[in-house]
């Protein structure tokens, strides 16, 4: 069973390229503001609102700014990437391949 320390790296690690994707495809900034959506009007108000709403505006501002907040090594950011809308930007292949550097390392 991976550690709290490796999910922590695996989650900072998908979260850089994930914040990088969105650099290069801008598109997919709009895709995660829809996940947003989608998901407040699926579920209704309930206590992730407030992390919800931080993740709106850090996607509509300076994309330095996202992967600075997102990928820092603290308990805020730690809870933001557990309420990330980016799921999807990785595919399972390339989520896999992190996840075999941040949990399985090579010795």
């Amino acid at each position: 069973m991976p550690s709290q320390q490796q999910i922590h790296a695996f989650t900072q690690a998908f979260h850089r390229t994930a914040i990088e994707r969105l650099a290069a495809q801008p598109a997919l900034v709009a895709r995660a503001l829809q996940t947003l959506v989608r998901w407040q009007t699926q579920r209704g108000p309930n206590a992730s609102d407030a992390y919800m709403r931080e993740w709106q505006a850090l996607l509509e501002g300076d994309l330095d700014q996202l992967k600075k907040r997102v990928c820092a090594d603290d308990d805020h950011a730690a809870t933001l990437r557990n309420a990330s809308p980016l799921g999807f930007v990785l595919s399972p292949a390339e989520r896999y391949a992190l996840r075999a550097k941040s949990i399985w390392p090579a010795a």
